[in-house]
């Protein structure tokens, strides 16, 4: 017998359980930002779908590092998937601040260009606007933005 004591062998039996639930857990990596969450939705301007706009999703979270920000493109039905390491891979769980501008496309004979933002712009800065959504640990399809 390894333990002489059975005391001493619970004792240390509680120790190994609670050293592998945290290992198991993944409690105290402290990087809640490594794991994404499928994300999706929709955007409406007025009624209408917007196509071409683009989303930028701006964490609450202060210990998540610049580099975290999911980002999305709306299809010509408005609707958008979010993605943040990879195309359409979603967005890690946590409170976000949401940018949305449209900027249409203009081809002329001497290249491509953009026009203004043609978004109100309250939605074009984290500052100013007033969107904001809460991702859950296994994503969410968000309700519309309906812009005004």
């Amino acid at each position: 017998m390894l333990f002489r004591s059975p005391r001493l062998h619970q004792h240390v039996t509680g120790l190994v359980i609670a050293a592998l639930t945290l290992a198991v857990s993944g409690c105290g990596s402290g990087e809640p930002w490594k794991t994404s969450h499928p994300v999706s939705g929709t955007v409406t301007y007025k009624g209408k779908p917007v196509k071409d706009a683009e989303l930028a999703f701006f964490p609450l979270d202060e210990r998540f590092p610049e580099s975290v920000r999911p980002l999305a493109k709306t299809k010509e039905s408005g609707e958008f998937v979010v993605g943040t390491y990879d195309r359409e891979d979603g967005a890690p769980a946590g409170k976000y601040k949401v940018t949305v501008v449209h900027h249409e496309i203009v081809v002329s004979k001497g290249g491509m260009g953009t026009k203004p933002n043609d978004l109100p712009k309250k939605y074009a800065t984290k500052e100013t606007t007033d969107l904001m959504i809460d991702v859950p640990a296994g994503g969410a399809k968000l309700p519309p933005f309906e812009l005004k």
